[in-house]
């Protein structure tokens, strides 16, 4: 491939990369088409409504057109929150949307009190909104049985406690049998009208009908009916503007200087790790910066600093999340039941048995999708356990990497990359990454030892990424991909930035064989399946150790929008054996 076709492909390859800053008034202007069309909700749907500490919140969230109820096309990020009654948030979710939905959980921990608790769900564009119905909001009830005075008397009439069956003529279970022994395989399949349904969004619980609340959580129709005069108009706010996450997960902040020039300023943005990410982008006339991850990566390793040859002259500052306006928010009493003490007891003990085989039982926390590097396939390889090993970086790169060459002047090193012609030579500097942090000052690196060093990387010929051009990359990669930095300043800082929320497999027991039959079950949830897939021909779960009626509810979405939710009981009875 001759010069001039080279640099036309990896130029058309890599522009994609780039991120282009959108400056506020040029966002605020392309953004009035959007607005026209974009006029978000979230619904969260919850395994349950009331808690013990010591056990597990598991949710669903739902982004969708507030019209149609169709999932979002605009957003890509949603946040889950959880409020108490002095509206103060215990704990802050961001979560990547797949086809406008995702999934999470919460353990609860002893330190929070007995009461009414609020969980919110919001976009960062709905922020945007005037108004506190610009985010959903919904009371969950939380009981600390380590406390004292934990129950009060009951208030609920014991006629408002009887769970029915709740049904759409669109969408049904179809049960073998409804009454199951203990550590009994239980079937189910669901029967749809039409692909509509049969292709919609939903989540599936079974759970046990203890809540000292009788579960009673609130469902779609009458949260819509409820909210539907609130105050969530798709009006942007423009003198408190936030940007819609539309390509992804938005990082921004801003530089100053009390000497230097603050527009036009390169700034990179690393998420160091095996899996690692990193951002160039530069600067407008106030100094502000913005980079869009387009992938979830949840590791908090991260660096964000000047690429400038005076760096230290300039000062970052990141920009705080947006913060829901929570004056609004208005919590209902918490109440019981009459068999309250009774169910909270049993609750108590069954959780306390679940987090004592937590090792055993635990959750598997998903890989990310396989890894792929920013400068993609163009580069040429070398694992350095194919190689002789060198003791030194110098000895290393000169002995076994090809087209790449140190230079030491003045007791700096630089690296540099030959071109593919000859007779051509380049005087930019190539981008050197280290688990995806971007080495702008090599004298550190050259004194780090080449045997925690796993492969390095080379892509030759001009490179564009982000808001600058180099001649060339340079990857390393470490064996553990923890490779750290000593350099400090104010160019240099590690941001402590809200992370996305890992997806999990939920654990789920095997009695096909004897294996697990000496370790107590006593799960009160027996199935958590946050994306049920209704193509599937049998969903198969575990009963425990438990006996009482179960419930089995399938919530969400209809390919078209329409709001579903269904509702089974079902009763599991000690087997003869136990």
């Amino acid at each position: 491939m001759d010069r001039l076709r080279y640099l036309l492909v990896i130029t058309l390859v890599l522009s994609y990369q780039q991120i282009v800053f959108a400056q506020k008034n040029n966002a605020l202007a392309e953004l009035k088409t959007i607005d026209k069309n974009l006029n978000e909700s979230v619904f969260i749907s919850t395994n349950t409504n009331s808690f013990l500490t010591g056990e597990t919140l598991y949710y669903k969230i739902f982004c969708m057109d507030k019209t149609t109820n169709a999932p979002t096309k605009y957003t890509k990020v949603a946040y889950f929150e959880l409020i108490d009654t002095n509206k103060k948030t215990i704990v802050t979710h961001k979560l990547f949307l797949e086809n406008g939905s995702s999934h999470g959980d919460f353990f609860i921990p002893t330190t929070l009190e007995t009461g009414t608790y609020k969980i919110i769900g919001y976009t960062n564009w709905m922020l945007s909104n005037n108004g506190s119905g610009a985010y959903f909001n919904s009371d969950i009830y939380i009981v600390n049985p380590y406390k004292e005075n934990a129950v009060s008397d009951p208030v609920i009439d014991p006629k408002e406690l009887v769970i029915t069956r709740t049904t759409n003529d669109n969408i049904s279970f179809d049960l073998k049998n409804k009454i199951f022994n203990t550590r009994e395989q239980a079937e189910l399949k669901v029967n749809a009208g039409s692909d509509d349904f049969l292709k919609g969004n939903y989540m599936i619980s079974v759970r046990k009908t203890d809540g000292f609340l009788a579960q009673n959580k609130i469902i779609f129709n009458d949260y819509q009916s409820k909210n539907q005069n609130s105050s969530n108009s798709n009006i942007v706010n423009t003198s408190n503007f936030v940007l819609p996450e539309l390509r992804g997960e938005i990082i921004s902040g801003r530089i100053t200087s009390a000497s230097e020039e603050v527009k036009n300023k390169k700034i990179s943005l690393s998420i160091i790790g095996k899996n690692y990410d990193v951002k160039v982008a530069k600067t407008d006339e106030q100094g502000k910066f913005i980079f869009n991850i387009e992938k979830a990566n949840p590791n908090s390793n991260i660096i964000v600093q000047v690429l400038e040859y005076n760096k230290e002259s300039y000062t970052i500052e990141m920009d705080k999340q947006k913060e829901a306006d929570l004056s609004d928010l208005k919590f209902s009493d918490l109440k019981f039941n009459p068999e309250s003490d009774k169910n909270i007891t049993e609750r108590l003990v069954s959780s306390q048995v679940e987090n004592a085989y937590y090792n055993i039982k635990k959750d598997s926390l998903l890989t990310p999708a396989n890894f792929a590097p920013f400068y993609g396939t163009l580069s040429k390889e070398y694992k350095l356990d194919d190689f002789t090993r060198f003791p030194t970086m110098e000895e290393t790169i000169t002995e076994v990497v090809s087209g790449v060459v140190f230079r030491k002047n003045n007791k700096n090193y630089s690296l540099h990359v030959f071109d593919y012609d000859e007779n051509y030579e380049s005087s930019s500097e190539p981008l050197v990454v280290v688990d995806g942090l971007i080495l702008d000052d090599l004298n550190e690196f050259f004194s780090y030892s080449p045997k925690n060093i796993y492969k390095i990387n080379v892509v030759k010929g001009l490179y564009y990424y982000g808001a600058k051009s180099f001649n060339g990359v340079v990857a390393f990669t470490t064996k553990n991909g923890d490779y750290k930095t000593k350099l400090k300043g104010t160019f240099i800082i590690r941001p402590e930035l809200l992370r996305p929320h890992g997806k999990k497999e939920y654990f789920q027991p095997d009695y096909s064989d004897s294996k697990n039959t000496r370790i107590p079950d006593y799960r009160h949830q027996l199935l958590w399946l946050p994306s049920a897939d209704l193509t599937d021909t049998t969903i198969k779960f575990y009963t425990s150790d438990i006996s009482g009626q179960f419930e089995i509810v399938l919530e969400g979405f209809s390919a078209s929008g329409k709001p579903v939710f269904i509702r089974e009981i079902i009763e599991v009875k000690k087997s003869n054996s136990n």
